[in-house]
C-alpha cells in the first residue's frame, strides 16, 4: 500500500510570510502568498522568487504576478494584449509597404524625367550626368529595399510568436488550472470529435465518469486546501492509469471524464479499476502534523458509446452508471454499453 503526503499552508503562515515583506496584507496578496507557499504553481513561483531575488517585491508587482497567474480575467488579458501587439505589427507592415510603394513610385518617375531629357541631349556630359543620377537613384531604392526586407523578416518572426502565445493561451483556456487536466469546455468538443471517428472507423469508444465518494464532507471537515489536494491526487492517478491519446478532463466540482478511443467496455471497465485503486491505495496525511486524514474511495460510471447516438446519450447512461455505483455502496465501478444492463465490480467500503 502507498502513502500520498497531502499537506498545506497555514494561514498564519501565509499572514508572517506577507508581514515580513512589508506588504499589504489584502485577498489577492493572500492568494499569491498562499499559492507561492505551497508550490504548486511553478511559473508563479519563479516570478516571486525573481522578485526576491531582485529585492522588488512591491504591492504592484504582487498585483501583476496575480493578474498573470491567478485572476480569472487573465486569459482575456493576455489575450487582448497579444491581440494589440498583432495590430501593432500589421500597422507596422502597412507602413514598410507604403515606404516601398512610395520609393517605387518615386524611382519610376526619376525614370520618365531622365528618358524625357535623354530625347532632347545629345551632349555626351550631360548623358553622363543623367546616368550618374539613375546609378544613385537606383542605389538608393537598393539600399530601401533591403532594409524593407530585414524589417519584414522581423516583422514575420513577430508574428509567429504572437500566433504562438495565441495557441498557449487556447490551450490555457481549455485547461483547468488546478488539476493542469482538460476543462468542460475541451472536454465537449474532444467527445463529439470522437464520436465522429469513432463511427468513420467503426472503433468503440467508452467514456468514464469518476465522482470523489464524500467529498464535500471531507472538504468541510479538513479544508477547501487539503481538498484542492484530494483534487490534484485523482487528477495524477487518472493521469497514470490512461494512454497518452485518451483525453482527462474535470467534468465538475469533484468529478472527472475521461474518453478512451478505440477502447470497449470490456476494457474501459479494467481502467476504471486501475483508477479505483490507485487511488484508494494511498493513504492521506497532513504534512504539517503528519494527522492521518484517511482513503478516498471513488465510484465510477462507465458507458461504451453506440453508432448513431449523440454526445448527450453517451454522458447521461455513463452518470446513469455513476448513479448506480453510488447506490451500490460507492467504491466500485459499474459500466454497460447503451440499452445493455450494467455490469461492474463492487467494493463495499
Amino acid at each position: 500500500m502507498g502513502s500520498e503526503t497531502i499537506g498545506f499552508t497555514k494561514a498564519e503562515e501565509v499572514l508572517a510570510r506577507i508581514k515580513a515583506t512589508g506588504l499589504t496584507p489584502d485577498p489577492m496578496s493572500f492568494e499569491t502568498w498562499f499559492v507561492y507557499l505551497s508550490g504548486h504553481n511553478q511559473s508563479l513561483n519563479r516570478d516571486v522568487n525573481t522578485l526576491i531575488e531582485a529585492g522588488a517585491l512591491t504591492d504592484d508587482a504582487i498585483s501583476d504576478i496575480y493578474n498573470r497567474h491567478l485572476s480569472h480575467n487573465r486569459h482575456l488579458q493576455h489575450l487582448f494584449a497579444v491581440g494589440e501587439n498583432l495590430r501593432d505589427e500589421a500597422e507596422l507592415v502597412a507602413g514598410l509597404i507604403n515606404t516601398a510603394y512610395g520609393s517605387a513610385n518615386g524611382y519610376g518617375t526619376e525614370l520618365e524625367t531622365a528618358s524625357k531629357k535623354l530625347d532632347h541631349l545629345g551632349d555626351p556630359e550631360a548623358v553622363g550626368a543623367i546616368v550618374d543620377a539613375l546609378i544613385r537613384s537606383t542605389e538608393e531604392i537598393q539600399n530601401t529595399n533591403a532594409l524593407l526586407q530585414r524589417q519584414l523578416e522581423n516583422s514575420e518572426a513577430q508574428v509567429r510568436e504572437l500566433q504562438d502565445k495565441i495557441e498557449v493561451l487556447r490551450i490555457e483556456s481549455m485547461t483547468d488550472p488546478l488539476t493542469a487536466v482538460a476543462n468542460r469546455k475541451l472536454f465537449d468538443l474532444a467527445l463529439k470529435q470522437m464520436i465522429g471517428r469513432a463511427e468513420s472507423t467503426n472503433t468503440p469508444l467508452s467514456l468514464v465518469l469518476v465522482d470523489i465518494d464524500r467529498f464535500k464532507d471531507f472538504n468541510d471537515h479538513f479544508g477547501h486546501q487539503i481538498g484542492d489536494d484530494v483534487l490534484r491526487l485523482v487528477a495524477f492517478a487518472i493521469k497514470n492509469a490512461v494512454r497518452g491519446g485518451d483525453v482527462i478532463a474535470r467534468y465538475g466540482g469533484d468529478e472527472f471524464a475521461v474518453l478512451l478511443p478505440c477502447t470497449a467496455l470490456k476494457d474501459a471497465l479494467t481502467v476504471g479499476e486501475n483508477i479505483r485503486r490507485a487511488v484508494i491505495e494511498k493513504e492521506l496525511i497532513r504534512r504539517s502534523t503528519q494527522e492521518k486524514l484517511g482513503r478516498m474511495t471513488l465510484s465510477i460510471g462507465i458507458a461504451q458509446h453506440e453508432t448513431g447516438h449523440s454526445s448527450d446519450v453517451v454522458i447521461e447512461q455513463a452518470d446513469r452508471r455513476l448513479y448506480a455505483a453510488k447506490q451500490s455502496g460507492r467504491n466500485c465501478v459499474i459500466g454497460g454499453a447503451i440499452g445493455v444492463p450494467p455490469v461492474g465490480h463492487q467494493h463495499m467500503i
